[in-house]
């Protein structure tokens, strides 16, 4: 009587292993981009908000053409960043918005004025230096360009 597997038997089970390891290990890639990513539209929504209520009592918005909390804002990567002190964020200070704890992107407010505005957050979570871009204005809630980085 023989104990044990056979090569083919215990070939195919590799084979197997092997098979459903390609196509798990893309898929769980991809979900942890989408939630390393889902930050962005969320704050960007959230700043659109807080523009809107700052208009409602001073009949202006803000502009702040600087990246937040990075310099290079399309830099953004999936590395978690510090927000800058209420005191340093400039038109974001202004607004009193303030993200909850720390951010994977960049957030820029590069047209505020009298009558419109526009809010930007970018990120790179795969790091191949391709942002998604999202972005909303007054009157448009959130618009987004995945760039290479997928379906949100």
């Amino acid at each position: 009587m023989r104990r044990g597997f056979s090569l083919t038997e215990l070939l195919v089970v590799v084979a197997i292993i092997a098979v459903l390891s390609a196509i798990a290990i893309p898929a769980w890639t991809t979900t942890q981009h989408m939630a390393k990513r889902a930050e962005v539209p969320s704050n960007v929504d959230a700043i659109r908000v807080a523009e809107l209520s700052y208009h409602a009592a001073h009949d202006t918005f803000v502009a702040e053409g600087s990246w937040y909390p990075q310099a290079l804002g399309l830099g953004a990567d999936k590395e978690l960043k510090a927000w800058p002190a209420a005191d340093s964020a400039g038109g974001f200070s202004t607004i009193g918005w303030v993200p909850h704890g720390e951010v994977r992107g960049a957030y820029s407010i590069p047209v505020g004025d009298e009558t419109t505005f526009e809010v930007q957050g970018a990120c790179d979570v795969d790091g191949d230096g391709d942002s998604a871009l999202y972005w909303c204005t007054e009157s448009e809630a959130c618009g987004w360009d995945a760039g290479d980085e997928g379906v949100f």
